[in-house]
């Protein structure tokens, strides 16, 4: 039975929490650019995986979804979160035929244009094509250019692609997208422009290209207000971003700032030594992430100062100075606050969240597409 109404000290630990408040201003500060910039917000949902964030996204503004796996895309569309014009993306190529079949039928069980893919070859192409045909319907496509991962270079590879798929049967193309990364605003606004050029490229060509799409959270607003980009595709803002908040390490790139609403609360288990404190919360329930240290431990809702925190498999290590006041204050069976460096690896390590205004538990959301990989 869950505990709706309890305080969140009444959990059992380790408890994966989601801030409400916070969590509703990140989205607000998300939806209020992109509509003064004029720019689709189409939110990854590899971060979340939860059915109850996407809807909650898409009632905020979003125009669909992103996934990277097929089977996020499937446990998602099964617990019903798309209506309306609203479509989804799915951003990893798919070179297995049985995946492809999977699919397809998906677009013929929602609706032709429902799911669309990202391919980056010839071969993956005539795959959908041929089993596009056999169910009688159009597989909608975007290519992926390349900044570094899967996908096609910039510039005429891009251009003689989108060529062939036009030309195949049953295939409808629709656009671009090239996932810039997390980077510095220079490197950004150059990757931008590749993308941006090869999709006039392809027009140039007598073809329409309806979506280009770039963009994280750490470029949101550099990625969001250039000229020629349709989507963006963020996905941790929804967690906060910057020193004292979730994503990508303790940097956030661009001085962006999102306020950090995820958090895994623990207890302390062990207290025999003025050093450390120990705690039932390590790398099984939040992943080693990006920073350094991996974690931020937050006493009523205060970072606190540390020499650092060190996780094992199902401990968490906070260690100190000698003498310290901190350490000093800190209690046996006491719980605390874990705020990962990584919000993605960390989210898909826990069943549930729990969603927690002013202390108490106000709902509690599963993590729908936990564990999806393939």
């Amino acid at each position: 039975m869950y505990p709706i109404g309890k305080s969140i000290h009444e959990l059992e630990t380790p408890a994966l929490l989601l801030d409400l408040d916070k969590f509703q201003w990140n989205i607000e500060k998300m939806f209020k650019f992109a509509k003064k910039a004029g720019v689709n917000v189409r939110p990854h949902a590899k971060t979340f995986k939860a059915a109850a964030i996407c809807n909650k996204l898409l009632d905020a503004g979003a125009n669909g979804i992103m996934t990277q796996k097929l089977s996020e895309a499937e446990v998602l569309l099964n617990s019903g979160i798309l209506y309306g014009e609203k479509n989804l993306l799915i951003s990893q190529e798919i070179s297995d035929p049985r995946k492809i079949e999977k699919l397809v039928g998906l677009n013929v069980a929602m609706g032709e244009g429902k799911v669309l893919t990202a391919i980056e070859n010839v071969k993956e192409a005539e795959m959908l094509s041929k089993t596009a045909s056999e169910w009688g319907i159009k597989q909608h496509i975007i290519i992926e250019m390349t900044h570094g991962r899967c996908g096609v270079s910039p510039g005429k590879p891009v251009v003689d692609l989108a060529k062939k798929v036009v030309s195949m049967k049953n295939l409808e193309f629709r656009g671009i997208y090239g996932y810039e990364n997390p980077v510095d605003k220079e490197i950004a606004l150059e990757r931008d422009k590749q993308t941006v050029d090869t999709a006039n490229m392809i027009r140039a060509e007598g073809i329409d290209v309806e979506i280009v799409s770039a963009g994280s959270t750490g470029t949101y607003e550099v990625t969001g207000t250039y000229p020629g980009i349709t989507e963006i595709e963020p996905g941790s803002f929804v967690f906060g971003v910057g020193k004292e908040g979730t994503g990508y390490g303790w940097r956030a790139p661009n001085d962006v700032f999102f306020k950090p609403s995820l958090s895994v609360l623990t207890q302390i288990i062990g207290n025999n030594f003025s050093d450390r404190v120990v705690t039932d919360a390590g790398l099984k329930a939040m992943s080693r992430g990006f920073g350094d240290p991996p974690v931020l431990a937050k006493v009523d809702g205060e970072v606190i100062e540390c020499e650092g925190i060190g996780l094992s498999e199902e401990h968490g290590t906070i260690k100190f100075k000698e003498n310290s006041e901190v350490r000093k204050n800190l209690k046996w069976g006491q719980k605390i606050e874990f705020i990962p460096s990584h919000c993605c690896t960390c989210v898909n390590q826990h069943d549930v969240m729990y969603v927690v205004k002013n202390g108490k538990v106000a709902a509690v959301w599963p993590i729908t597409a936990r564990g999806k990989y393939s």
